[in-house]
């Protein structure tokens, strides 16, 4: 009977085992089944979420469309823009004044410069004219044998010095055949 009590013990121990493994078993499959279920659950809801958030966004759109801005907010913003050109055309005549001035300084310095020219021009053409009258009328008196400066200096009621000045003389060395300029 012993031996019968031991054997069906065990044969009990080993059927609680069976049905502990069994328990133990579907109990895992029922976890990882539950651990799907909230994946899934936890989808759904980030999906009801995103969803949520653009029925809002459509919602104001369609609040902006249905009803338009508020006129008195749009006639500021045209206000602004209005100021901004104004600002704009201010700071843009002031450069054009400021152009216009500096046009105009340059204007009269070209002025000045183009009679500075002009006087130029005719002093160069009078210098030019008394130049050719005086090389017309001038005196000039060709050396010969016996000539010295002294002798055509009072020939020709002038000095000596004035002489060499006038043909850029720094002796008193002359030379026959030598045309002089009588000053």
């Amino acid at each position: 009977m012993k031996g019968k009590t031991n054997s069906s013990f065990t044969m009990c121990i080993l059927f609680l085992l069976l049905l502990t493994c069994q328990v133990h078993a579907r109990n895992n499959a029922y976890q990882n089944t539950l651990e799907e279920v909230r994946i899934a659950l936890m989808d759904v809801r980030k999906d009801f979420s995103e969803q949520k958030m653009e029925l809002e966004l459509l919602k104001e759109k369609l609040a902006k469309i249905q009803n338009p801005e508020n006129p008195s907010h749009r006639i500021e913003e045209i206000e602004k823009t209005q100021e901004k050109i104004l600002s704009d055309l201010r700071q843009l005549s002031g450069h054009a004044n400021q152009t216009s001035n500096a046009l105009t300084v340059l204007e009269k310095q070209v002025e000045k410069t183009s009679q500075r020219i002009n006087e130029v021009v005719k002093l160069k053409s009078t210098l030019n004219s008394i130049s050719k009258a005086i090389g017309t009328n001038a005196k000039t008196h060709k050396i010969s044998s016996g000539d010295s400066l002294e002798k055509i200096a009072r020939k020709y009621n002038t000095t000596v010095d004035d002489l060499k000045g006038a043909n850029g003389l720094t002796s008193n060395t002359i030379i026959i055949g030598q045309e002089l300029k009588i000053p």
